[in-house]
């Protein structure tokens, strides 16, 4: 059995903006997944509940979409009912899905570099987008139009901002005194070096050796998509999934550790560590060299194609954390394979 007072959520924000907008504490995370491959998608969130992230979390956008998980079914695909554009949240910013598509019109005629978007103004309460703006903000990115940092500077605009005052459209959680910085830091191959026989439960423990990396201060593990072109002609790029990113609270020796990591991991193409205002204190905890066990387990296929808003993925999480009994302090998080059929888990065996 899982300890009580957990709590399952799902929202229409990414990892880090909601960590930052409920000032949630990596000790209280048993980890995070996305709901849908699309980079706009909602997530769903599992973790030990305090008063303080009850309130907090209330003011955060619920998804308007009903998922499916389509994510796991590996289709890539959004499902059927999207956001109303009648909607509250449809209605919110329009500016941003219009100059999408007028810059998408623009560069379909156009040779060499594409003209680059007004700023969009957010400013106001909940300023975040609808599934058919990130949408298009995906289509920019497929067609060339955005490169990586760009695209994900959109998609963070859209949705509030990562590391601006409003996380996910909301007031961002008052820091703790000197919070150490939040790290999203690239944990294993992606597309290209895909392997069967060594996914997380290889390059989890790696890491965690590798930075001697407290689970106390670990919040998560999570997919970032790609766009992997079909060919042919006429051809669509679709969506697949294909790196994992692991999100923790700083610590200043965790850095020789990362630099080491990058090395070994091919430092010429391994992306930079992405480093974010923290909310969380600092842990007192300290690295004790304990087994990182990591196992795999199968997903149960008829849990996510009933269209739930998350009840049925938590059910089935709480399910299988309770058959291993850690709590989230013990945490380094969940993930699917890169099949999408299963799903690890990875914590401190004690």
């Amino acid at each position: 059995m899982i300890g009580t007072g957990i709590v399952e959520d799902m929202r229409d924000v990414n990892p880090v903006e909601y960590i930052r907008a409920v000032g949630l504490r990596p000790e209280d995370s048993y980890g995070f997944l996305p709901l849908q491959l699309l980079s706009g998608s909602s997530y769903f969130f599992l973790y030990r509940d305090r008063p303080e992230y009850e309130q907090a979390r209330a003011a955060l956008p619920e998804s308007e979409t009903v998922l499916n998980f389509d994510f796991f079914m590996g289709s890539g695909e959004p499902g059927d009912d999207e956001i109303s554009p009648d909607s509250w949240l449809g209605r919110r910013i329009t500016g941003l899905g219009d100059q999408a598509a007028d810059l998408a019109k623009s560069y379909e005629g156009v040779y060499g570099a594409p003209p680059q978007p007004e700023p969009v103004d957010l400013s106001g309460p909940n300023p975040v987008a609808s599934g058919e703006q990130i949408a298009q903000i995906e289509k920019l990115k497929a067609m060339g139009v955005l490169d990586d940092e760009a695209y994900r500077d959109m998609i963070s605009l859209a949705k509030g901002g990562e590391a601006g005052p409003l996380p996910g459209g909301v007031q961002a959680a008052a820091p703790a005194q000197d919070a150490p910085p939040i790290v999203v830091d690239r944990l294993y191959p992606g597309l290209h070096s895909r392997s069967s026989t060594s996914q997380l439960d290889h390059f989890m423990p790696s890491y965690r050796d590798a930075l001697g990396l407290c689970p106390e201060d670990v919040y998560g593990v999570f997919p970032r998509g790609t766009h992997s072109p079909s060919r042919g002609p006429g051809a669509q790029s679709r969506a697949e999934w294909d790196d994992f990113w692991i999100v923790y609270r700083d610590r200043p020796e965790y850095a020789q550790g990362r630099a080491a990591w990058t090395t070994s991991m091919g430092e010429a193409r391994w992306p930079e560590a992405e480093v974010l205002p923290g909310v969380a204190p600092a842990s007192a905890a300290r690295f004790d060299g304990a087994r990182v066990e990591v196992e795999k387990d199968i997903w149960p296929r008829e849990k996510l194609v009933m269209r739930q808003k998350g009840s049925n993925l938590g059910d089935s999480l709480r399910e299988k954390l309770g058959r291993r009994s850690y709590e989230p302090d013990d945490s380094f998080g969940f993930c699917p394979s890169f099949g999408n059929a299963s799903i690890y888990f990875a914590w401190r065996r004690r």
